[in-house]
């Protein structure tokens, strides 16, 4: 058995790869909410594993705890991936490759074996990403933007007498008040910025498959106007690719 883990700023996801197979797993808070005591009762229970991969983002002090415990419970040291150049039928379109976060570039190999090609995935989480993979494996970049708890977060803090208590239901076309104003204008922002990149993008490339994956993207794929797939593990199915050594 060898465990999966996609460690992101806000959620820790995983999953096991049993004989080749992917299989149920889990998730939780992700970053500064990561404590070794949360690791001991989200993994404590489990079979020791043969091999640890994991996809980080949040952070060096993350990958610290999860390793310091790994070792100590398990005594095997997790391997962190980053990104290639070129892996796994996939060619790094970063100028600098090493610098394409590591979650966008299993989710491109993960499109690259599982999805329908050229692909457009959207990655719906602290950021929401958004990246290219041609029917060759040719990755041509990407775009980033705030994702909505960034940009609600962004707008409390740079503004005087805000105050969003909790989440308000998104409906439109408007509010009648101020946090449901945002929440109905930060939707607005992300539906907007996925839709008119897909228009530009298919330009060039055309069929595009739109694949949504990310904490967000159920709650997004609801309100676009455009064909799409929702992938919500592609970022585990990247790492199942890569530790199957394809």
């Amino acid at each position: 058995m060898e465990l999966l883990v996609d460690s992101g700023n806000s959620r820790l996801k995983w999953a096991l790869l049993e004989e080749g197979m992917l299989q149920p797993g889990g998730s939780c808070d992700g970053g500064a909410a990561l404590t070794e005591e949360r690791l001991e009762e989200i993994w404590g229970e489990l079979p020791v594993p043969r091999r640890i991969w994991i996809a980080n983002v949040a952070g060096t002090e993350t990958a610290a705890r999860i390793r310091s415990w790994s070792e100590t419970r398990w005594k095997r040291t997790p391997r962190f991936l980053s990104a290639q150049a070129e892996g796994f039928g996939v060619t790094n379109g970063y100028r600098e490759p090493e610098r394409l976060g590591v979650d966008r570039w299993l989710a491109v190999i993960a499109a690259r074996h599982h999805c329908p090609l050229p692909a457009c995935v959207v990655d719906c989480g602290t950021a929401l990403t958004l990246d290219v993979v041609d029917e060759n494996g040719v990755h041509h970049g990407g775009l980033i933007c705030p994702g909505a708890a960034l940009m609600r977060r962004a707008l409390v803090q740079g503004t005087a007498d805000l105050r969003l208590d909790g989440e308000e239901p998104v409906s439109g076309p408007l509010a009648d008040g101020t946090a449901a104003a945002v929440a109905l204008g930060v939707h607005q922002a992300l539906l907007g910025f996925v839709e008119r990149s897909v228009r530009e993008l298919e330009r060039c490339w055309s069929p595009l498959h739109v694949i949504l994956t990310g904490g967000g993207a159920s709650r997004l794929a609801a309100d676009l106007s455009l064909p799409l797939h929702l992938a919500p593990d592609l970022v585990l199915k990247g790492l199942a690719v890569v530790s199957r050594g394809v």
